[in-house]
């Protein structure tokens, strides 16, 4: 049972990543990277989390806790090692 959710987490958290990476945050004016001739350096007020954003949040957030709880024993099954 601990393998499958060591491996559940890991997936979890890896498409997370993935997800955030692929489409995760947008600005009005388009892509982070053109537009800064436009809105300057400042532009984290105007910065939008769409729906792939939330969810790749929540994928990160549910293999950690996963990834965690597995672990929060590990040192007895080891001897403390």
């Amino acid at each position: 049972m601990q393998t499958i959710l060591w491996i559940s987490g890991g997936l979890s958290v890896g498409l997370g990543m993935v997800t955030l990476i692929s489409g995760g945050f947008n600005q009005p004016h388009g892509e982070v990277a053109v537009s800064f001739s436009k809105l300057g350096f400042d532009a984290l007020p105007v910065l939008t989390f769409p729906t792939p954003a939330m969810v790749g949040i929540a994928l990160i957030a549910i293999g950690a806790a996963m990834m965690i709880k597995v672990n929060a024993t590990a040192w007895k099954q080891t001897g403390g090692y």
